[in-house]
């Protein structure tokens, strides 16, 4: 019977229930199972034997490398070495207990056996995808609907790709940098509950495993278990005790015969989505799911007062003091936080609460409030969100979290559930949805789901407005005004050490606040710190301990700028390519405070403002550019093109690394061209096969004057993935920049314009004017220009005025600045004859003035 503390026990299968351990296979678990024969599969020691006779040496316990290097090439053929490990390991039959194995729901399976037993089993409650971990890139998880089975050193079915047989090929792929699986099984073991099966202990490769997925000096890190037969010294067990192993002595078949006896013979991941999620709980009861409806329910939380306020009683003492410090300096705000008094209730919330409540009520499809970044208006959303589940018994309000692949699968998901009920479903950020939002909303019914959302105002203004204005009513979250003082000054007082603002009188304090002209978040940290905001964030950077307290905190704070956050295990692979003293989790203990982690398990800075005016004021430019650098690097073990094999969040990071406008905004503010470019140089040869990279460096060659090169990497951008709109427009657009700056109307020059004509104008009579990039604007302006440049003035004046026609028309349902500004710069150079390219000069306000298009206009007319 196994014996295991029941403290242990309970952590196990509450992971089990949760679906959240990871399987490590070793030869233990395959040493049951049948050959084609119909023999025991070869443990190591009887693989080495039989190689060692069948070529005529006699055998003394000699270890695998060993025999393999003695045999192999010398006296047997790498062929007939081959046909040896697939007589052995194929066609394997999987005993009933690793078949019994697979009726529950794993986070993923790890295995260093070659052999195909768990191929070859009949039945699983998950649908199984199988890697090669010498050659498959890394792919993320589907879903708890997906079991990934990854062969880490290799697969009797595919010898071509090599086997990892010794210490010495383990470290060689170590030393090549070919060991993402490796990462990955790493990773997994720190964010969830891992179970190492094997036989043998002295297994090289499972006990550097365990060494590299639970160190001994890594704080903080969960329990994981190693089941196996052997019996261990006093210090061996002491030793596993230190690094959080529970050693479970039993068999596979003792394993699993224990876990029926407690859970069950099954736990599908139907089970689990039952026992984790209500929204799966009550989407299970009552219709039929599909595996893309399991992956969606996953994401869709269920918001109420009570479970809220229930959370936040819980928080009392230093915990309390440590997180509403925590928020009032500017970390997100949380559901448990939000339901106690801590964030004030601002006057401004209470109209938020009145335009929240009309808009539910009326069931308008969406809501966003929108303002500035750090004005406090998503905890003022979420304030309201929980107010309004108060004060409206039975409504239904769910939160959808932001690392959902598809908004219109969770939306229709969530129609089929609630068919004659009227949800709120609450985004925290619009932003992150991108140019599918409007088409995915408008894809449900009117008057089943109204969306709750924000947005910050710019973002609002360039991008979203445009897209969503007509089903969509909004509010301006603006500055907190006097009737706050009070309240955020006893917080202050409350929460904050501030000596010098303690000592003030209450009059001083409240005038301390009243000064400050900035949004909430930085006149709270001016008010207590009696310094300006910039200056407080300088020295808090500057003192951080070391340089790697500060690359950390760069490389977490990039992924806040991104609105995406980066995963644990993927800060930990970046700062250690980088770091020389401090390891990882001593680097994360040292910048509590300004980097936390959300439920998600990913890591964010303090807050966008911060980060910001670090990297553009502060960091030294070679830090950020090799923190860059290190976070890209993470994404090249997976499948090109990269934002199609991993999740929203990890695809929105690596778009703002990448992002052409970020670097080079980066790069004129610190003056370092070349530095910037030095982040697309590193990838030419990694993601040459990624249209996006090639898209970003193209445009970045572009915005530091390099326009000949970035033809030719637009080019590949275009070679790479032809039906990007993006890339296709991008390059037309260069085409004519360079056109327009050749000495001479000659052949070339002309081949250039008509070949990015035919492009712009086949663009503009398919393309849907729901981008940001407009091919109409850049005929207007490109096009026209280049005409003008070279002297072809009358085609210059019959295009300017066909174009200003065509915008007349657009702007009347798009009233987006791009068309605006290019009808204005048309409009001025018909009436005038002049033309600008940079802004257009100041008109006076006289409509009389604006001549008809394809008219004289007078001479010396000013027009609008």
């Amino acid at each position: 019977m196994i014996e295991i503390a029941p403290e242990n026990e309970r952590l196990l299968l509450t992971a089990m229930r949760e679906g959240k351990v990871v399987l490590a296979l070793g030869a233990g678990a395959s040493a049951t199972s049948t050959n084609v024969r119909g023999d025991k599969v070869r443990q190591g020691r009887s693989l080495a034997e039989l190689l060692a006779v069948k070529v005529g040496l006699s055998y003394a316990e000699d270890e695998l490398p060993e025999v393999i290097s003695a045999v192999v090439g010398p006296r047997l053929s790498h062929a007939q070495f081959i046909q040896v490990l697939r007589d052995e390991y194929t066609r394997v039959s999987p005993s009933a207990e690793l078949q019994r194995l697979l009726n529950y729901t794993w986070h993923r399976i790890y295995t260093w056996n070659i052999d195909d037993a768990l191929s070859n089993t009949a039945h699983a409650v998950q649908r199984r995808r199988y890697f090669n971990g010498l050659a498959d890139k890394v792919s993320a998880r589907e879903g708890h609907e997906y079991l990934q089975i990854v062969h880490l050193h290799g697969e009797s079915q595919k010898p071509e790709h090599g086997f990892i047989f010794s210490q010495a090929d383990y470290n060689a792929r170590l030393n090549r940098n070919e060991h993402d699986w490796y990462r990955e099984l790493a990773a997994d073991c720190v964010l969830h509950t891992p179970v190492f099966i094997g036989s043998r202990l002295n297994e090289p490769i499972l006990s550097a495993e365990l060494d590299r997925a639970r160190p001994p000096s890594a704080p903080g890190l969960g329990l994981a278990f190693l089941v196996t037969p052997d019996t261990f010294t006093e210090v061996q067990l002491s030793s596993f005790n230190t690094r959080n192993i529970c050693v479970i002595q039993a068999t596979l078949e003792d394993f699993v015969a224990w876990l029926e006896a407690k859970i069950g013979g099954a736990i599908t991941p139907i089970d689990v989505l039952r026992e984790n999620n209500a929204f799966g709980a009550k989407l299970v009861s009552n219709t039929t799911v599909s595996a893309a409806d399991l992956d969606a329910a996953k994401y869709i939380v269920l918001r109420d007062w009570r479970s809220a306020q229930g959370e936040g009683d819980k928080l009392g003492g230093s915990t309390r003091r440590r997180e509403a410090r925590s928020f009032l300096e500017g970390t997100a705000p949380t559901w448990r936080l939000v339901s106690t008094n801590i964030p004030v209730w601002l006057q401004r919330t209470e109209s938020l609460l009145r335009a929240m409540t009309d808009a539910i009520r009326d069931r308008e499809r969406c809501f966003v409030c929108h303002g500035q970044a750090g004005s406090g208006k998503t905890t003022a959303l979420m304030q309201c969100l929980l107010r309004f589940s108060r004060e409206n018994e039975g409504s239904i309000i769910y939160e959808l979290r932001s690392d959902i692949r598809s908004l219109r699968a969770a939306l229709q998901l969530i129609s089929r559930l609630h068919k004659t009920e009227h949800v709120v479903l609450y985004i925290r950020d619009a932003f992150i949805f991108g140019d599918s939002f409007a088409e995915d909303v408008l894809g449900i019914d009117p008057g089943r789901i109204t969306i709750v959302t924000s947005a910050r105002s710019g973002e609002w203004r360039d991008h979203i407005e445009r897209r969503i204005e007509t089903f969509t009513k909004t509010f301006v979250y603006e500055r907190f005004g006097p009737n706050d003082f009070e309240p955020l000054v006893e917080r202050l007082v409350d929460y904050v050490p501030a000596p010098d603002f303690l000592k003030l009188s209450q009059p001083e304090k409240l005038e301390k606040l009243r000064s400050s002209k900035s949004q909430l978040l930085i006149a709270l940290r001016e008010t207590t710190a009696s310094e300006r905001f910039s200056d407080v964030i300088t020295k808090e950077f500057l003192g951080l301990p070391d340089d790697d307290c500060r690359y950390l905190a760069i490389i977490v704070g990039l992924s806040t700028l991104a609105r995406s956050g980066i995963k644990e295990s993927e800060a930990k692979a970046a700062y250690e390519r980088i770091f020389t003293k401090r390891n990882f989790e001593q680097c994360l203990l040292a910048l509590e405070g300004i980097v936390s982690k959300d439920s998600g398990g990913r890591l964010w800075a303090r807050h966008e403002l911060y980060v910001r005016h670090i990297i553009e004021n502060v960091c030294d430019i070679n830090v950020i550019i090799a923190s860059i650098i290190e976070v890209l690097r993470t994404y090249t073990k997976y499948k090109i093109p990269v934002v199609k094999s991993v999740s929203r969040l990890d695809s929105l990071l690596f778009k703002f690394l990448l992002n052409h406008n970020f670097t080079s905004e980066l790069a004129r503010r610190r003056h370092a061209k070349e530095e910037g470019r030095a982040i697309y140089e590193e990838f030419e040869v990694e993601f040459q096969l990624d249209g996006h990279f090639w898209l970003q460096y193209g445009q970045y060659l572009v915005s530091i004057g390099r326009d000949e090169e970035a033809l030719s990497i637009l080019n590949k951008s275009i070679r790479a993935y032809s039906d990007n709109p993006y890339a296709v427009h991008a390059y037309a657009d260069l085409q004519l920049k360079v056109a327009a700056k050749r000495p001479y109307y000659d052949s070339v020059t002309e081949k250039l314009i008509g070949d990015a004509v035919k492009t712009l104008e086949g663009q503009l009579a398919y393309a849907a004017l729901d981008w940001d990039q407009y091919p109409i604007v850049t005929l207007s302006e490109k096009y026209v220009g280049a005409m003008i440049k070279h002297n072809k003035n009358e085609k210059a004046k019959e295009l300017a005025t066909q174009y200003y026609r065509e915008l007349e028309k657009i702007v009347r349902f798009n009233a987006a600045k791009p068309l605006q500004v290019a009808r204005e710069r048309l409009l001025h150079y018909i009436s005038t004859g002049r033309w600008y390219q940079g802004s257009l000069p100041k008109f006076e306000e006289n409509p009389k003035a604006q001549p008809r298009v394809g008219s004289r206009a007078k001479r010396g007319q000013r027009t609008n």
